[in-house]
């Protein structure tokens, strides 16, 4: 009876293997099943094969697909709830992270903002790939002022424009799909870019230098549709929140480790990355 009665969930995301997106609905899926004793199950559709962060955040509010994860930067589409989200030194390190998502106040405000805007109940925050790195194939930045005159991408974001022109950089606007040309053509001396992302895109090939300011965090905001939400049972609610909790923890331990290998991985491709010093991060912060 419990069988004839379970709720499937078609579950889409972007995450590849080896990735934390990929590893938080790995691990959902299993512990939904558990934790509500087979009432709901859940069917995985990874690596962008229903869309990609713009189509999956349609199609979750409009329920075509029950439950996704996008980027927080992506998230502008339907809502500015994230925007402070990439702000240069908001998030002091990965526990301060998950201590501010956490936090009541801000869980209960931008759940609302994005229930109202998007049409989703939010269930989680997954960490992708730690702070970004400073890259280029010129020299290594030890304070701003070595940066200076240096062209980076920078998305069309004004806040990414601002952050590079605070450190001295040019920021030159590059689409994400020309920006590993551009970096070997010189027509951009770098970018700003997670170890992981820096490794498995081959630009570990091609950057020379590598600078961890520690400024800014990426995050995938797990969603599902609020109708759906709305239609569980109290008791199965609570096993959505124990289950995403459980994902959430194991992704983020996932992800910090990771980081730490593709960090290796690019040492021993041949980048020199530097670690600033406190009297360093400090003009980095100011």
């Amino acid at each position: 009876a419990g069988q004839a009665s379970a709720r499937s969930l078609t579950i889409a995301h972007t995450g590849t293997p080896g990735n934390s997106v990929y590893e938080f609905f790995d691990v959902f899926a299993k512990e939904l099943e558990k934790r509500s004793n087979g009432s709901l199950t859940g069917q995985v559709h990874p690596s962008g094969e229903l869309g990609g962060d713009d189509q999956l955040l349609q199609q979750v509010g409009i329920g075509t697909i029950d439950v996704t994860s996008v980027a927080t930067s992506n998230m502008g589409a339907m809502t500015n709830a994230y925007l402070w989200t990439d702000l240069p030194y908001v998030f002091a390190s990965r526990s301060h992270a998950d201590a501010i998502f956490a936090d009541p106040q801000i869980s209960k405000t931008l759940d609302e903002e994005v229930q109202a805007a998007a049409g989703t109940k939010v269930l989680g925050y997954i960490q992708v790939g730690g702070y970004r790195m400073l890259e280029n194939t010129k020299r290594e930045l030890k304070t701003p002022a070595d940066s200076a005159g240096l062209k980076f991408r920078a998305t069309a974001s004004p806040i990414d424009i601002a952050t590079i022109k605070a450190w001295g950089g040019l920021p030159t606007p590059v689409a994400w799909a020309e920006t590993f040309t551009a970096v070997q053509q010189g027509v951009v001396d770098g970018l700003n870019l997670q170890p992981s992302w820096t490794f498995l895109t081959g630009f570990g090939q091609t950057i020379k230098y590598a600078t961890r300011n520690k400024a800014i965090m990426a995050f995938h905001v797990v969603q599902m549709n609020i109708d759906l939400w709305n239609s569980l049972s109290p008791d199965e609610q609570k096993a959505v929140m124990e289950a995403a909790h459980a994902a959430q923890d194991a992704a983020n331990k996932f992800d910090a480790k990771t980081e730490a290998d593709f960090i290796e991985k690019l040492k021993k491709q041949g980048v020199k990355i530097y670690e600033p010093t406190d009297d360093e991060l400090a003009e980095w912060r100011k």
